[in-house]
């Protein structure tokens, strides 16, 4: 399974060490260049291990003047995950932000969020629970909605 990664769901994971996950349910990770220089910025809490991590992965589109034009309604990494992800057709985006997932939605692009991640490692018996990985995203201020948070949770039968 060939995935693409925007920065949230690589910074999430980083936080609560889960980067691993990553490896041990897709068959390929791609990140596009925007996405690595965003997560790779010396003043970016985990940019050394996710700079070593995404060696290998990172990928640019081809298409600069789609990306461009996405780029007034999305920022620079998510504009160019979509357009990648147009381009090389993975099974899925991983992506977080709202308004870039509806966008790769109306045009086609499988999606699934950080918690989405979670849940699909649970499943597979990788991860143990998912409410403990939550709190410590919380707390060190990713922002989740309270409606995500609770459809996770009972899709992962914690609640």
């Amino acid at each position: 399974m060939i995935v693409i990664s925007d920065s949230s769901p690589l910074i999430s994971l980083s936080i609560i060490s889960g980067l691993d996950l990553l490896e041990k349910l897709y068959s390929e990770i791609i990140v596009p260049e925007a996405v690595y220089e965003e997560v790779t910025l010396t003043d970016k809490p985990f940019s050394g291990s996710l700079q070593q991590y995404l060696k290998g992965k990172i990928r640019s589109a081809k298409n600069r003047v789609a990306v461009e034009m996405l780029q007034c309604d999305l920022g620079k990494g998510e504009a160019e995950a979509i357009i990648l992800a147009l381009e090389t057709k993975p099974d899925f985006l991983l992506i977080d932000d709202l308004k870039a997932r509806k966008l790769a939605g109306l045009n086609g692009i499988k999606i699934k969020g950080t918690m989405g991640v979670l849940l699909e490692g649970k499943k597979r018996g990788l991860i143990e629970e998912i409410k403990p990985l939550i709190s410590i995203l919380i707390t060190s201020n990713i922002r989740i909605s309270e409606t995500i948070i609770e459809m996770t949770l009972k899709a992962a039968g914690e609640i």
